[in-house]
């Protein structure tokens, strides 16, 4: 059952009356990483209650749980975020969370104000694609009482406790080789066109022998818009069965992978040709690439089909033995 929050319908009890532990998130990639952190810190399915944008992607993954759905914010929108604190206050008065936690992004900012206005614990896992600092929503958060900050990288300072980021989940290995005859490319849920990652693919399969994510890119092909939008369970499925995965260099499209045993080809976005707000794609990708987790092209690279083949070879593996003890809170 889910509740709007415009008419402010009744939350369903948790398990033994507890108060519910909030989950704040965007849609795409900080909406996967928040999934993972909730099963890494061990919370119970009917201790949550979700606070994010209506989307395909949500609206599957979260089938049959507790959800407020809320207008979405873009990046760095803070004013937008603004416009909903009233709601996130009321929708906080009326829930009465025991905790808050949040994998960043501006769609939060709201409900950390609200948390600290109601003196409410959160937990702040900065997303794994900051990996030179906090983000914008990152360093508001800093300034919150109550607050336990989480980062994916080590020496952010005395507040930011470093833990192994959701990465660290996956190993990777070579498997066998196979002729690339097929092709996904997901671009992810990011309001930035990129029209460059579907001018590269074009230039080396058919267009009818890739399954076409393209989102918020305006391309056609054929005289046709390029599909937009897969449901998730029709992804996944590509995912596992298409020769070679190529992906933008979002955080949630590359764990998607992974967690479906593909080492992807990333093309990564960039913020001189207009692809996005900053860099923070590439540098997370150069830290992944040297990683061995993904096939990395980045920007001043032109996807090459060695790239295609060489991804096509490896196999991602899932071995979660990250910490999984519950949040800690700052005092």
């Amino acid at each position: 059952m889910s509740s709007s929050p415009h008419a402010g319908g009744p939350s369903r009890t948790t398990r033994a009356g507890a108060r519910p532990v909030l989950l704040v998130s965007s849609c795409g990639g900080h909406f996967t990483e928040l999934e993972l952190i909730a099963d890494r810190r061990g919370i119970h399915r009917d201790e949550r209650h979700w606070v994010v944008p209506r989307t395909p992607q949500t609206e599957t993954a979260l089938a049959g749980e507790r959800v407020t759905w809320v207008r979405r914010v873009e990046s760095r929108q803070l004013g937008s975020a603004a416009r909903n604190l009233a709601t996130a206050i009321a929708l906080h008065h009326r829930l009465q969370p025991r905790l808050v936690i949040s994998a960043g992004a501006a769609q939060a900012v709201p409900h950390l104000v609200a948390a600290a206005l109601h003196r409410t614990p959160v937990e702040y896992d900065e997303s794994v694609a900051r990996v030179d600092g906090p983000s914008l929503t990152g360093r508001i958060a800093s300034h919150l009482p109550s607050t336990s900050l989480v980062a994916p990288v080590e020496g952010w300072g005395r507040r930011w406790h470093h833990e192994p980021d959701l990465f660290s989940a996956f190993t990777v290995s070579e498997g066998p080789r196979s002729k690339v005859t097929s092709a996904l490319l997901s671009l992810g849920t990011e309001h930035f066109a990129f029209a460059r990652a579907v001018q590269m693919m074009m230039l080396h399969l058919p267009q009818d022998a890739v399954t076409w994510q393209v989102g918020n890119t305006d391309v056609l092909g054929d005289g046709a818009q390029l599909n937009r939008w897969l449901p998730p369970d029709v992804l996944a499925t590509v995912m596992a069965t298409t020769s070679v995965v190529v992906v933008h260099g979002g955080a949630g499209s590359i764990l998607t992978a992974l967690g479906c045993g593909r080492v992807p080809v990333v093309l990564a976005r960039s913020a001189a040709l207009g692809e996005h707000v900053d860099d923070h794609q590439v540098r997370m990708c150069e830290s992944l690439a040297a990683r061995g987790l993904i096939v990395l092209v980045r920007p001043d690279e032109t996807l090459r089909w060695g790239h295609l083949e060489r991804a096509a070879s490896l196999r991602a593996d899932y071995r979660w033995t990250l910490p999984t003890g519950q949040p800690r809170v700052a005092s």
